[in-house]
């Protein structure tokens, strides 16, 4: 993984190409273990011109028949994905030493993570949305603004953000797909820190916490 993270910059990806989800936001916070190279771009691409050349230099496996602007395989037993991603970026790339390629800002990341949630969050959006909220002080007011300035959706989202924020069912069959960070070392996500997760947003939606705001 930090070979593959390394060398990236030299990989044929669009101009513009950053990463987000789950290992970006591990690269800001250590907060969990995250083993995927989640990459993004506005540019649409065909697939064989950027993973025949990765394929040559590492052993490759593509995991989707698409033939552009959907890219899924595993790099060297690492699982690697290069999304079509026409909304705008909130802010500017942030660049970090553990990556050779831009990340995106933490504003932008918790607003593809709200839209996640929506749509059927997964616990590791929850694990990561949580993470960012608390280190960056985004309060939910301010991350729904984001939502619909980044995606062009009404305010009526905003409702719907709300509801998706507290509805845990589908996130609870996937606890056991999550690691995190304790004391320096790797275990699962348990069902007591899940709890406090989930009466963390209960608490964001109904206006019982409010994040401090870190120069926004």
């Amino acid at each position: 993984m930090a070979t593959l993270l390394d060398d990236i910059h030299t990989w044929p990806l669009p101009v513009g190409t950053y990463m987000a989800g789950g290992t970006a936001v591990a690269i800001y916070l250590n907060h969990r273990v995250s083993v995927d190279i989640d990459l993004f771009t506005e540019k649409e691409f065909y697939c064989s011109s950027i993973i025949v050349p990765i394929g040559q230099r590492y052993v490759t496996t593509i995991t989707n028949p698409a033939e552009k602007n959907t890219l899924t395989a595993m790099v060297a037993n690492v699982r690697f994905s290069l999304f079509h991603y026409p909304y705008p970026l909130l802010k500017p790339l942030v660049n970090k030493p553990e990556c050779n390629i831009g990340l995106a800002s933490p504003e932008d990341i918790a607003a593809m993570k709200v839209v996640a949630i929506t749509q059927r969050g997964s616990a590791k959006d929850f694990v990561g949305l949580h993470a960012l909220i608390g280190a960056f002080g985004l309060p939910l007011d301010y991350l729904i603004v984001q939502v619909l300035k980044k995606y062009g959706v009404s305010g009526d989202y905003g409702y719907q953000i709300k509801r998706s924020l507290v509805y845990f069912d589908d996130a609870v069959r996937s606890l056991g797909d999550v690691t995190v960070m304790r004391n320096e070392k790797e275990v699962r996500l348990d069902r007591h820190e899940w709890t406090k997760i989930e009466e963390f947003f209960k608490s964001l939606v109904l206006g019982r916490y409010t994040p401090q705001a870190h120069n926004l």
